[in-house]
């Protein structure tokens, strides 16, 4: 076996790049600038719990349009989709937690509905590795589940009502039925989302492979709305001094997409 260290000669296909800044040049040009007013929109820590996880969930939001920008250059339209999706999932619901703040306590208290399902797993897959949490832990664990167990009828999700409905509440039902469908059956790999991945070529039936510019729009724009809606919600949650960000980031979204 060989002791060489391994190099990596190239990662991505940096000649596809000069592809996708000419077709998408609106939208690089208003989001080159946007390192310095996310750290500055981020630098500032609360202490409210809601303004807290809502913070949280932008600052994942914020993070995710780089990777969706940095797979998009390099044609992989198809996985910047499946991270389109999360974006979307997070934002959706940092906007109903804001305009529903009396569910908060649901959404927060989940993690003990998870983490008694993670600890039954354990105690019946991998004993061995339960030894690792702390008498502490456990108890903190089985504690809190009993506590909260009976809000959740439905112990898959966080919310009493499905997230169809979670979209609908805040006006993104038409978001859902036609992006979070199409990535949802992408990323679940069923036959839709199998073949909606097919070479647009004529007469080749196979899977259309990077770099490609197949998905690339839907990837981005989505993206970058989901990015205007978590950052524009956690500003009026949070930081209203900062509302000329959210306006900016607005109109430059507009810039971006309307024709």
């Amino acid at each position: 076996m060989s002791t060489r260290p391994m190099t990596v000669r190239q990662v991505g296909y940096p000649d596809f790049w000069p592809v996708v800044l000419e077709r998408h040049k609106k939208l690089f040009a208003v989001t080159q600038t946007l390192g310095p007013t996310i750290d500055d929109l981020f630098s500032v820590a609360h202490t409210e719990p809601l303004h807290k996880v809502c913070r949280h969930l932008a600052k994942m939001v914020a993070n995710s349009l780089g990777a969706v920008f940095l797979l998009g250059m390099n044609g992989y339209g198809i996985d910047a989709i499946k991270i389109a999706r999360t974006m979307f999932e997070a934002a959706v619901t940092m906007a109903y937690l804001k305009k529903h703040p009396e569910e908060f306590d649901d959404y927060f208290d989940f993690h003990f509905i998870v983490a008694m399902k993670r600890h039954r797993y354990m105690e019946k897959h991998a004993p061995q590795h339960l030894k690792r949490v702390t008498p502490e832990g456990i108890d903190s664990i089985k504690k809190g589940y009993a506590r909260v167990e009976s809000r959740f009828a439905v112990k898959s999700r966080w919310s009493k009502r499905p997230f169809s409905e979670l979209c609908a509440d805040i006006g993104l039902e038409g978001h859902y039925l036609s992006f979070y469908a199409l990535a949802s059956n992408i990323t679940h790999a069923n036959i839709s989302g199998v073949m909606s991945q097919a070479d647009p070529e004529p007469g080749v039936l196979d899977v259309d492979l990077a770099p490609s510019e197949q998905f690339l729009k839907e990837a981005f724009i989505t993206a970058h709305g989901m990015f205007v809606l978590a950052v524009s919600e956690y500003i009026a949650l949070a930081r209203p001094e900062k509302q000329s960000v959210a306006d900016k980031i607005l109109s430059d979204f507009d810039t971006a997409w309307k024709n």
